[in-house]
């Protein structure tokens, strides 16, 4: 346990939090992590129709290796991974995560085979598994409460900066690249897909070097005691959760659904213009990636801006009340993404569905940082992520391409089965957060005393 050595000393009670700068920067790589999380996580999806053909996949081969490989395995590993997360030195383990999962994107590259590039895909999710619980912790203890917001919707931006990195990245490499086989010293010869996932997990290594001045800062909720202490004086794990089961489930329900609705629209949007709209793989990585650049960053943003703005209005479900707003607002653009005919249409209405999505990528985990206590907030955060990744990112690109095979053949209705399955799983988001604003004020209250 040498590199996962403890944490500072705490905090003597009353100490401020860390100094600007130092939290600053802590977020900036932290956010610079989680964008090139989704960097190595979604630049497959512009490159299925190549790997399709060079490997003989169907869509629900690409489904499982999109989704199912990378969720099963994230879930997997991200237990023992809190774990760590609540007891030992998180920067460390961001450390250990970014070199994980950049080494098996690298050896996705690679893959000559289906069987291959499953293995390579569970390791870029065991590595990403991470991320999310070293950051949570890492923001909760750098940022008061009222400012928790803005800094997890900054954090949070990460996913749509990374996707359209990948997307553009991707889609002009593809497009130089196009018809050629690139042969690299001992790597030997690869195809234009091949070279881009290579290149994507190179990026690791100046991320890994610029997390190396990033300091651990003292856990807050300590207060003079030691870990052992705290953690015999504060609410145990599964404790937590009885105490107030309403709460913890209108957020993993919610959220969960708003995860799926938000992975099984966008992972099979490129593919949905390249097949029924024609467009080119440097089409769609540059309009796609676009939106993304813009309209992603902004929603999380704004989410929490918005929920920091109810906190400091005395509104102590305002994270709720923003999931809520989202589920709400993606209904609409979902159903007219998946019937519209026109590639324009769908662009426009894939826009608004980016940004009303984007909302909560930044309050969800922070929403768990006002209701678990720290002590086993990176466990908490770990049962969530493996609710999204396992449900919404495992289950969501496989079950529309299963609709959409169902409905209308082979490598087809994509867009139908979209536009049935994301406005149910809103509707379900909508009436776990509508019924239990309530319970999650009460959570609060409780931690607080």
């Amino acid at each position: 346990m040498a590199f996962l050595n403890p944490a500072q000393p705490p905090l003597a009670a009353g100490a401020q939090f860390p100094p600007r700068r130092q939290a600053r920067y802590a977020l900036l790589v932290l956010f610079l992590g989680y964008m090139l999380a989704f960097v190595d996580r979604n630049v497959v999806s512009l490159l299925v129709v190549p790997i399709e053909h060079d490997l003989g996949l169907s869509d629900l081969q690409m489904g499982l290796l999109r989704g199912t490989a990378f969720a099963i395995f994230y879930s997997i590993f991200g237990f023992p991974i809190a774990w760590l997360v609540d007891r030992y030195n998180r920067r460390n383990i961001v450390l250990g995560g970014v070199a994980v999962w950049s080494l098996m994107t690298v050896l996705a590259g690679l893959s000559r085979s289906f069987m291959s590039f499953f293995g390579a895909r569970v390791g870029v999710g065991a590595g990403e598994a991470a991320i999310l619980p070293s950051a949570t912790s890492l923001i909760a203890d750098y940022f008061p409460p009222e400012k928790r917001g803005r800094a997890m919707g900054f954090f949070a931006s990460g996913i749509f900066i990374g996707s359209a990195v990948a997307l553009i990245g991707g889609g002009l490499l593809l497009e130089r690249l196009h018809g050629q086989v690139t042969v690299l010293p001992l790597l030997g010869a690869l195809h234009p897909w091949q070279v881009v996932l290579v290149a994507a997990g190179l990026l690791g290594l100046p991320l890994f070097l610029a997390a190396l001045f990033v300091r651990e800062p003292p856990r807050l909720y300590l207060h003079g005691r030691t870990m052992a202490q705290a953690a015999q004086q504060s609410v145990g794990f599964f404790e937590t959760f009885r105490q107030h089961p309403r709460a913890f489930g209108a957020h993993f329900i919610g959220f969960t659904a708003l995860g799926f609705a938000s992975y099984g629209a966008t992972s099979w949007l490129p593919t949905l213009f390249m097949r029924e709209h024609h467009w080119s793989a440097l089409q769609v990585g540059a309009r796609l990636g676009l939106m993304a650049l813009l309209l992603g960053p902004l929603g999380a943003i704004i989410g929490g801006m918005v929920a920091d703005r109810m906190e400091k209005a005395g509104q102590r479900a305002g994270k709720l009340i923003v999931g809520a707003t989202a589920a709400a607002l993606t209904i609409v653009p979902a159903i007219v993404m998946g019937l519209s005919g026109s590639a324009w249409l769908t662009y426009a209405a894939a826009a608004v569905l980016t940004l009303c999505i984007s909302l909560i990528w930044g309050v969800a985990p922070g929403a768990l940082q006002e209701i678990a206590h720290g002590a086993v907030l990176g466990r908490v955060v770990a049962v969530y992520t493996a609710l999204l990744n396992l449900i919404g990112l495992g289950l969501a690109p496989p079950s529309i391409a299963l609709l959409g095979e169902s409905i209308a053949g082979k490598n087809a209705g994509l867009g139908t089965a979209i536009a049935i399955v994301i406005p149910l799983a809103c509707g379900v988001a909508l009436l776990a957060f509508a019924t239990s604003m309530g319970a999650y004020r009460q959570a609060r209250a409780d931690l607080k005393q």
